[in-house]
């Protein structure tokens, strides 16, 4: 009898543990299991493609800084230049706006002088790289930034950009030889761009594979935003940063919006600057409506995020007025 149930929980056990090892090959089954811990971006992707991107993607050997360049270039942009001309900024944003205790962790991170520096850096990075025919693309939170913001997301503080692996050596080559610039080389393929005064804020620069279905970045703990379908990618298109023309993916908002809602305003987690993590109520992003965000902020602001925002931003306002007429002494309500 004993033998019998011993017997019979073997079967059963292996059953369950055939079912799920199948159910890991079914994306509707698997994305359903593993929904917690698995990453948005990877749900449309069939498992073997994405097994194939995780152990056997390699990046290129011998990654070192350039030893010595064989001439110093100088930056074609500075201080003085008119694409700087239209950078948002928010210096009058006021401590009495803040109406939540989350608010604090939407306040624009970077004064006057880091946000132009900033751009500043992108755009030389441009300049050298289109001189040189290198195709990158915007990514992530800047590609958020050109859909909702026309610009930096206010409570960043760095730019992240895509490039084919391939140009490596020719990135290397271009980005060391500036004058005034630093490019920070790691064999793991996650680079930094900056200038030579003062690391922050830095160009994020990220490198990818791919082939005729997908693109996937060469860093392992990237892929978990950066895998991307091929025919959303490319060719490239263009979009507006800070009233500058950049390069974007094809389809730029169907692949945001499979990634994040471009309607909720997600926290940074960390401060770049400091490279320590930021103290949080929660214990991870903390995510508010974007039209909650509204009194934080001028009408300049609010003018530039995208469309997808009006109509919640609208119907948010009404309510609120509303319940402020209502209760008017239990509610503060600031226009």
């Amino acid at each position: 009898m004993l033998l019998k149930r011993l017997h019979y929980t073997f079967k059963v056990i292996m059953f369950i543990f055939m079912f799920l090892l199948l159910s890991m090959f079914i994306p509707l089954l698997r994305n359903t299991f593993l929904y917690p811990v698995w990453p948005k971006p990877w749900r449309h992707i069939g498992t073997v493609d994405l097994l194939m991107m995780e152990f056997f993607t390699e990046g290129p050997q011998n990654v070192v800084s350039l030893n010595q360049c064989p001439s110093i270039v100088s930056p074609n942009v500075s201080q003085n230049d008119p694409r700087l001309l239209n950078i948002q900024t928010y210096d009058e944003i006021l401590e009495d706006r803040v109406r939540y205790g989350e608010h604090k962790h939407f306040l624009p991170l970077l004064n006057e002088e880091k946000k132009r520096r900033l751009v500043q850096t992108y755009l030389v990075l441009s300049d050298a790289l289109n001189r040189r025919w290198v195709q990158f693309f915007l990514r992530t939170g800047t590609l958020i930034g050109v859909l909702r913001h026309r610009g930096l997301i206010p409570w960043d503080d760095d730019m992240d950009i895509a490039i084919h692996v391939k140009d490596w050596m020719t990135v290397r080559e271009v980005l060391s030889c500036i004058e005034g610039y630093v490019l920070k080389v790691d064999p793991i393929m996650h680079w930094k761009f900056f200038v030579n005064t003062s690391w922050y804020p830095f160009i994020d620069i990220f490198y990818y594979t791919g082939n005729n279905e997908y693109v996937w970045a060469i860093t392992d703990y990237t892929r978990r935003t950066l895998v991307l379908e091929t025919s959303h990618v490319f060719p490239l298109s263009t979009g507006v940063f800070e009233g500058i023309e950049v390069p974007t993916p094809k389809n730029s908002e169907i692949i945001i919006r499979k990634q994040y809602d471009l309607d909720t305003c997600v926290s940074r987690s960390s401060n770049h600057e400091t490279l320590q993590p930021l103290p949080q109520v929660y214990h991870s992003f903390i995510c508010m409506t974007c039209s909650m965000l509204i009194t934080l902020n001028s009408a300049s602001y609010i003018d530039n995020f995208d469309n997808t925002c009006d109509l919640c931003t609208l119907l948010v306002s009404i309510t609120i007025f509303s319940l402020a007429t209502k209760v008017s002494s239990k509610i503060i309500y600031v226009m």
